[in-house]
């Protein structure tokens, strides 16, 4: 066990940049733009005669923004992360290293695999419900800018939070687990093709799709299946509507309703064979790193 933990803090040290640096800075950089903006002189808000009260959903809908503009980063970083951390150590020599130690390929290459889906989204996860305390403060700051907003008590912020936040980390675990079969794809192919698996992780799909359209043109009601394949799991991880239609509209139920909503829009035998072909795909990566790169 300690190796592994070892080779996952390797992991941490290395890509500290892109999931630790880089978010802090984005984050201090959007506060900022922020703050200049509450203290830019905006009459026709001060103007406003409407009491802004019941700002409950208000903080709701923030929280859900912030989750889900940091899972949009996450997914980013993830795939960037996986297209070079299954080759990048060919490139340094530390592969002569890790090769002399008593540690197989597939153990350096799961903890690599185990990094990008446990510590990663970890500190993303951090700066998120960071994200949602700090735009309670700014709520706070723009009551007293603007006095016709009337933000939420503590309490109510705190317990929003709370449960924000729960449904933020269910969401972006799923949305990893769900992605599982196209970051393994990437990385397998960068075993091959080191960084030329980004572009390739797309054209071969894309080629297939071509080639699969070229073969029925002219056919009506043709079926491809490769293309609705891949069209289906892209777009099918959960019902988008629902779960925005949890806190508002008719069918609004609050965080609960809408975690309840993932949960069930989640197809869980689809699930568990993308995981299946992402953990065959990490095995048949170290297999070849084993068996084809010289040490």
């Amino acid at each position: 066990m300690r190796p592994m933990v070892a080779l996952i803090k390797r992991e941490l040290l290395e890509h500290r940049a892109a999931f630790l640096y880089a978010p802090a800075i984005l984050l201090f950089v959007l506060t900022l733009v922020v703050l200049m903006g509450l203290f830019n002189r905006a009459p026709e808000f001060d103007k406003a005669d409407v009491s802004m009260s019941g700002m409950v959903l208000v903080y709701q809908l923030a929280l859900t923004g912030a989750f889900g503009g940091w899972s949009i980063y996450t997914g980013l970083g993830l795939f960037f992360y996986y297209a070079d951390a299954f080759s990048a150590d060919r490139r340094n020599n530390a592969l002569l290293f890790w090769k002399s130690m008593p540690q197989s390929d597939l153990k350096v290459l799961t903890s690599k695999a185990l990094a990008g889906i446990t510590i990663f989204p970890a500190l993303i996860l951090g700066y998120a419900i960071l994200t949602g305390v700090i735009i309670y403060v700014l709520g706070l700051i723009a009551s007293l800018r603007f006095p016709v907003i009337t933000p939420p008590n503590f309490g109510e912020s705190l317990l929003t939070l709370v449960q924000m936040s729960i449904v933020g980390i269910v969401y972006i675990v799923l949305a990893i687990l769900w992605s599982a079969p196209f970051l393994a794809w990437v990385a397998g192919l960068s075993t091959l093709f080191r960084r030329w698996s980004i572009p390739l992780s797309i054209l071969i799909p894309g080629a297939v799709v071509f080639l699969e359209f070229l073969n029925t043109l002219g056919q009506r009601d043709a079926t491809r299946p490769i293309s609705d394949f891949l069209a289906w799991r892209f777009d099918t991880f959960i019902d988008e509507r629902a779960v925005f239609g949890s806190l508002i509209g008719d069918q609004a139920g609050g965080p609960w309703r809408m975690l309840e909503v993932i949960l069930q829009s989640v197809n869980w035998v689809h699930m568990g064979i993308g995981i299946i072909v992402a953990i065959v795909i990490v095995v048949l990566a170290s297999e070849y790193r084993r068996r084809r790169i010289e040490a």
